[in-house]
């Protein structure tokens, strides 16, 4: 029974789980009320598609350009996730779990951030 709780205790002050910084209700925290980046069903084909390179050090691309209403596809593995970042012009429709493969379209012109919470890389998708 001691081990199984020190290593509980362990895992969280470690970050055992993804986003295990004290961010794990993040997600519930950001308002999409007035998003213009909206998750749609995938199409066969995404106008770009955003990866992880295989070291887990950045998204692959870093940086793409779309045209206004195009569709994205995040393909991220189960240690990364996307979510706005702020510290750049973004918008809090950009939420992507963990392990998940999502699909956005970007409604409005811009410049749109996004990072990994469990490692802090950074990409960002304009929008001409």
């Amino acid at each position: 029974m001691i081990r199984v709780v020190l290593t509980a205790l362990l895992l969280a002050a470690c970050g055992g789980e993804p986003g295990g910084d004290g961010t794990a209700d993040a997600p519930n925290t950001i308002d999409a009320s007035n998003a213009t980046v909206l998750t749609v069903a995938c199409p066969t084909t995404a106008d770009a598609t955003i990866t992880v390179n295989t070291a887990g050090t950045a998204y692959m691309p870093m940086a793409t350009t779309v045209p206004k209403n195009a569709v994205v596809k995040f393909m991220l593995t189960a240690m990364h996730d996307a979510k706005p970042n702020p510290l750049t012009t973004t918008d809090p429709g950009i939420v992507v779990g963990f392990g998940e493969t999502k699909c956005l379209k970007f409604t409005a012109t811009g410049t749109f951030g996004f990072f990994c919470t469990a490692h802090s890389f950074a990409g960002t998708i304009a929008v001409q």
